[in-house]
């Protein structure tokens, strides 16, 4: 029997002509035409896949074939022999990443090797914005510009993690999960609250109730909080005016937000970039609550 332990080509492919190289990190799309097929391969990466279209299953090892749904994000190890089979029918079409095991920090590692064994993870905004970044860029390019695409990759794994962190958070209801994800990503959007009850699943009142259980708190509350932590993070790590700040995180003007800076951290928001930018007294932003 011939084992093909590094038979990275697949067949029936369609394209691949989008691929983003550098010497530690690998982004890439591809479409299968149906039959298409993947493996035996032995992982040498960690790597990042992300179902488009059409269907896939895996076999890891010798275990039992799993299905990799449409929409989620899948974590793969190194050291592990994969064998990908796609839709026999129609095209199937995923993007994914792959960066050197030895270019990971020790902490982001051990965070990845935690994550659960064949769990997929809804990508977020974040995620997908990483990927779209990578691709502006082509292989061969300056010294620099493949350094970029190294930290991108970097990023897009931390982010995984973010990802798997808030989907397996303590928080046990997942309407609760599901609001608080939304709100986090479109915070500055005036209609954030109405369209984070929608993606929560549940009616209004149900939700009120479960934040308040959950978090000791209403979703508006919840809301005007981390807007607020938001505005603090900028007011100290940009120079963006307090007009400009209170724009991107979804104030209706400047005096909304001054007075909520006031009530979190009793200082007025001039004050707290004053300090955070000078010797004395240092500034520390209040950090979010879990």
């Amino acid at each position: 029997m011939v084992h093909f332990d590094y038979a990275y080509d697949g067949a029936n492919i369609a394209w691949d002509d989008r691929n983003v190289r550098s010497p530690r990190a690998i982004f890439g799309q591809i479409r299968y035409l149906p039959g298409g097929y993947v493996g035996p391969r032995v992982q040498r990466d960690y790597e990042i896949i992300l179902m488009h279209s059409g269907s896939c299953t895996v076999r890891v090892d010798d275990g039992a074939n799993r299905p990799l749904a449409v929409g989620l994000a899948y974590l793969f190890r190194p050291g592990h022999q994969e064998h990908f089979l796609y839709d026999s029918r129609i095209h199937s079409h995923h993007s994914w990443c792959s960066v050197s095991p030895a270019f990971f920090p020790d902490v982001l590692r051990l965070s990845l090797d935690a994550v659960p064994e064949g769990s997929g993870f809804p990508p977020s905004d974040c995620f997908m914005r990483i990927v779209s970044a990578a691709f502006l860029f082509r292989s061969g390019q300056s010294a620099s510009a493949r350094q970029v695409v190294d930290t991108l990759g970097l990023a897009l794994f931390a982010e995984f993690v973010h990802m798997v962190d808030h989907a397996t958070s303590p928080i046990r209801d997942a309407s609760v999960n599901r609001a608080k994800q939304y709100m986090e990503d479109h915070l500055r959007e005036p209609d954030c609250l109405a369209q984070a009850m929608d993606a929560a699943g549940c009616s209004k009142s149900a939700l009120s109730y479960k934040f308040a259980n959950e978090l000791g708190t209403s979703p508006a509350r919840y809301l005007w909080r981390i807007r607020t932590e938001k505005g603090l993070e900028l007011l100290t790590d940009t120079g963006l005016s307090i007009a400009e700040i209170a724009d991107r995180c979804g104030f209706q003007n400047p005096f909304h937000f001054s007075r909520c800076i006031r009530l979190m951290q009793g200082l007025p928001p001039r004050e707290i970039r004053r300090r955070a930018w000078t010797k004395e007294p240092a500034y520390e932003p209040a950090l979010a609550s879990k």
